[in-house]
């Protein structure tokens, strides 16, 4: 029968009820040594009624407390020490219904005063000391309750109500109840109370023993209970150590220097509730296995965290990259200074995302990463859509020009005289753009290629070289030095050829015709007018 404790609250008093001892029906005496022994070795509190008074007869029959010694084994295969015992064996209460007699003494002490011994030397009195030796051996804690009789009529108890019962019977077993739930709960040596797994696994292991017809072994028992109890207790650990973290991060996302700080923070707190439930844990074995898991739980949480990270810092480039990505749909960028304009879009950008995401720490820098890596294909747009649109406003003017739509006024005709042609001069124009986008391109690639060089050395003081994101960024380097370096190869060919150009001609006035001087006539080296090449 379980029953909620009475006044302890979270805990269950439990009631078992077992055949008495020497049924002269039975043809297996050993049956009630087994009943006996379990009974023992799971309760805290053995209570032993009989009827009348506590006599010889029912003295002798603590006789079989002797085969304790016989079937109950401290350990296996090493010498045994029966003092063990003491922590397994419980209260021993005498209760004595019906008890008519009238004494000055209390109950304890005449159970005490039965229990003494004789001091004579023969084999009736060796006889006579023995089972009050057994009782006082294996019991140390032992008490006494004297029980009247209820009411005249007996076999009408059940229904009889408590105002017809016998005053003294109820207030003696009131007394017993209160004392079985004042006993202090089954204990380990170590001091650490039983509870329900404990005490089940332990009747399984005692069982056991009794279907093999074997003594049931202390040592064997406590082991099978003590690893299930561990092994609930590295569960019990692991769950609070997970609904910690669970907790600290839903809270505030960390970086890689506030998950460590989480997970020591909630490993102290684990190890509490570890230490609360963990027995006889030799070697700290479960403390390992503990450990273990809390650094596998803590891999994994790294995994969702670094995966979070890197999502919260793309949406937070998406949503600063709406502005560039609405001025590239609206060809905001379409002008001379487009490109310039688009870079210093980017750079701002930039610096925005870092002071928002920058404890972040790796993360940030990864997603930054990616997000310039996926401008590359933007920038030539960006960068082909100034040039178009140059190219397009130098067309227009050459063919203004070209229809005389744009009448040159007198009073400029002097100082327009000697001037470059219009187209030569919109070839020109467009060529120095060429440049100056190349020029850009080039600064671009270069400033690139410093934050790729910082981040390299960084990630290598952080990261071996065998490390797979080590090598990544050091492959990325290299293809942003190879776009460096074919933007300053185009860039100085544009220069030479703009230095390379016919400026060292002039054009002669028209002679006579008898004259044999050739119209076009090479400056020399002599002439101070000429560029040296």
């Amino acid at each position: 029968m379980c029953r909620p404790h009475p006044t302890q609250e979270g805990k269950v008093i439990v009631f078992l009820d077992t055949e008495g001892i020497d049924d002269p029906k039975k043809v297996e005496i050993q049956e009630d040594t087994w009943i006996f022994l379990i009974a023992t070795l799971i309760c805290n509190v053995l209570v032993y009624n009989t009827k009348g008074v506590f006599d010889a007869s029912n003295m002798s029959k603590f006789q079989f407390l002797k085969v304790v010694q016989n079937n109950v084994t401290v350990a296996k295969d090493e010498c045994e020490d029966d003092s063990f015992l003491d922590f397994f064996f419980p209260n021993f209460v005498l209760v004595l219904r019906d008890f008519t007699l009238i004494s000055d003494t209390s109950s304890k002490e005449r159970l005490e005063n039965l229990l003494m011994y004789k001091t004579e030397k023969s084999d009736s009195v060796k006889k006579y000391n023995e089972p009050r030796q057994l009782i006082r051996r294996y019991f140390k804690k032992r008490t006494c309750f004297e029980i009247p009789i209820p009411c005249m009529k007996p076999d009408q108890l059940e229904s009889m109500p408590d105002s017809k019962i016998n005053k003294d019977f109820l207030q003696r077993v009131n007394d017993l109840h209160q004392y079985l739930c004042e006993c202090s709960p089954k204990k380990l040596k170590s001091g650490k109370p039983l509870n329900g797994r404990m005490l089940r696994t332990m009747i399984i292991s005692y069982m056991n023993s009794v279907r093999e017809n074997t003594a049931p072994c202390l040592t064997v028992a406590m082991k099978l209970m003590a690893e299930e109890e561990n092994q609930f207790a590295v569960q019990k650990a692991t769950e609070c150590y997970q609904e910690e973290m669970k907790k600290r991060i839903n809270k505030h996302m960390p970086n890689e220097e506030g998950l460590e700080k989480y997970h020591t923070d909630c490993m102290d707190v684990a190890v509490k509730i570890l230490k609360e439930h963990i027995v006889l844990d030799d070697g700290d074995i479960f403390h390992r296995r503990a450990a273990e898991c809390f650094e596998n739980h803590l891999q994994r949480f790294k995994s969702i965290i670094d995966r979070d990270s890197f999502a919260k810092c793309k949406r937070s480039l998406d949503k600063l990259d709406m502005n560039i990505q609405r001025k590239i749909r609206e060809n905001k960028y379409a002008h001379s200074h487009g490109y310039s304009e688009y870079i210093e879009d980017i750079n701002t950008l930039v610096d925005e995302f870092t002071k928002q995401e920058r404890y972040l720490g790796s993360k940030t820098r990864a997603a930054l990463q990616e997000y310039m890596d996926a401008k590359f294909e933007e920038e030539q747009l960006v960068y082909e859509m100034v040039k178009d649109k140059i190219d397009a406003e130098g067309e227009r003017q050459l063919h203004r020009l070209s229809n005389g739509s744009v009448p040159i006024p007198k009073k400029f005709a002097d100082v327009t005289k000697g001037e470059q042609p219009p187209e030569q001069k919109a070839r020109e124009s467009i060529e120095k753009l060429e440049i100056k986008g190349l020029m850009s391109i080039g600064s671009q690639c270069l400033e690139n290629l410093e934050l790729k060089l910082q981040e390299i050395e960084q990630a290598k003081a952080e990261l071996s070289e065998d490390n797979t994101y080590y090598k990544q960024l050091v492959a990325e380097y290299d293809i942003w030095n190879n776009i460096y370096k074919q933007a300053q190869f185009a860039k100085n060919q544009n220069t030479l050829k703009s230095i390379q150009k016919p400026k060292d001609v002039e054009k002669r006035p028209e002679r006579s015709s008898g004259d044999k001087e050739p119209r076009l006539k090479k400056k020399t080296s002599e002439n101070p007018k000429c560029p040296i090449l």
